[in-house]
């Protein structure tokens, strides 16, 4: 039997394309549909020459490996072919081919589904995220170039791009808070006497001046809406790696607005439950980012088999 492309298979099709990659289980959430199901026309796609698969190292949780799927070039060529928007868009950009770090997105995918999850469970919120990944959002996750002698030692800060950026407004009262996003996979530096692009230690300053300069503010207009200030979050691997961020988090104050915790956390309660270190100080109770009024639980089930 021939094979034939169906709407779902578009739909499927255009949602690991604006993630790079996706997990079976982050497609089923995506969405909203069986496993089986998924896996049953994955099958089919593979066969077809439009998707690959291959054993991931990060699944649902720590010990879970999935199947991640990225498009080929000619899955690639076909979402453009069907979709106007994309032809301008480079095929390596839709495709998994030069990600750096397939784990590292597969975790700031999961953060997203996780923050789309929250309209969901409270349905006064709206929630806008872009990437630099994404070919759908990049557009506007600008670049950063704090002031040159701004770091201590004066030497020139490079420029650096957020893992994502994503704003939750609540409708009613008009009011709409913003948050960069570090996915810390524990490969990166703490604090190295280079300070390079992916020490930790670099980007909290790069992010305090950030704060100070205001270019956050760019996104007012970006999305129409007035901001003062912004939340920096942290999402990584392990408690004890938490702790280490943490440290350095109270080492080199003001940090109030740095929150971090753990992609377990973020699975066991979703992300506006009460999973996230404040300031690094972990020996007091852990807050919500939403605030103690809307915090809830708000983990995503995960879709049966």
């Amino acid at each position: 039997m021939a094979f034939m492309l169906t709407k779902n298979d578009l739909a499927l099709l255009a949602s690991v394309a604006e993630n790079r990659i996706l997990t079976v289980t982050q497609i089923a959430a995506v969405q909203g549909r069986r496993k089986q199901v998924i896996r049953r026309r994955l099958r089919e796609l593979e066969r077809a020459g439009l998707t690959h698969s291959d054993n991931g190292a990060l699944g649902r949780s720590r010990g879970r490996p999935e199947k991640q799927i990225s498009l080929t070039k000619k899955g690639a060529a076909l979402l453009c072919a069907r979709f106007p928007a994309l032809r301008e868009i480079p095929n390596d950009r839709l495709t998994a081919d030069k990600l750096r770090c397939v784990d590292h997105q597969v975790a700031i995918n999961w953060f997203g589904i996780h923050l789309r999850h929250l309209e969901h469970v409270l349905p006064e919120l709206s929630v806008r995220f872009v990437s630099n990944v994404s070919p759908f959002r990049i557009g506007t996750c600008e670049s950063f170039v704090p002031k040159q002698g701004a770091a201590e030692d004066h030497r020139e800060l490079k420029e650096f791009a957020p893992d994502g950026v994503f704003s939750i407004s609540h409708e009613s009262k008009g009011k709409t808070l913003l948050f960069f996003l570090e996915v810390d996979m524990g490969t990166e530096s703490i604090a190295s006497v280079g300070r390079g692009p992916r020490d930790l230690r670099q980007k909290i300053l790069n992010y305090q001046h950030l704060f100070q300069e205001q270019k956050y503010k760019s996104y007012e207009t970006i999305w129409d809406c007035h901001l003062a200030g912004f939340r920096l979050l942290f999402l990584t691997t392990t408690g004890a790696r938490m702790a280490a961020i943490c440290n350095l988090i109270q080492s080199i104050p003001p940090s109030g607005f740095i929150w971090v915790t753990t992609l377990e956390q973020m699975f066991s309660h979703g992300l506006s439950g009460k999973i996230w270190v404040r300031g690094g100080k972990s020996n007091v109770p852990k807050e919500s980012i939403l605030g103690s009024e809307m915090a809830a639980h708000a983990s995503i089930i995960r879709p049966k088999d």
